[in-house]
């Protein structure tokens, strides 16, 4: 069965990749139309939202559901850790992508990036410790 955490993080980086494709969609009829020249500001923001939004979190959720279980009560590892993981990395995305988009001096960008960090730092806890071999 997919578990319920590999699911929300496929959803959520299916909202991120259609995020990041309408905000290319605009960059390239920007492209062809010269609506503004301002618009290419917004170039940064879309590969941020299509790498970390879609790729890496779909990346994540796929390996959480794929990679061998345990042999125990919990065979993908703790619920709290990989709850904390999703919330972890996607509220430090959304701080990091207003702020970068907001104010790039701001230092709540920091804070943002330390999120992401802590999500991928337990991502691969969680991941570690199922890639170990059974002997």
């Amino acid at each position: 069965m997919f578990p319920i955490p590999s699911i929300w993080l496929i959803r959520i980086s299916l909202i991120y990749l259609l995020l990041g494709t309408s905000l290319g969609a605009i960059l390239m009829l920007n492209k062809t139309f010269v609506l503004s020249p301002g618009i290419w500001k917004l170039l940064p923001l879309h590969y941020s939202i299509v790498i970390w939004g879609f790729l890496i979190q779909f990346i994540m959720g796929n390996a959480y559901w794929m990679f061998p279980k345990h042999m125990s009560e919990h065979p993908r590892g703790s619920r709290l850790e990989v709850w904390f993981l999703f919330y972890s990395y996607n509220l430090g995305l959304i701080l990091y992508l207003f702020t970068k988009f907001l104010d790039p001096t701001n230092h709540l960008i920091l804070f943002g990036k330390f999120l992401i960090f802590l999500g991928i730092v337990s991502f691969v806890k969680l991941i570690w410790v199922r890639s170990i071999t059974y002997r």
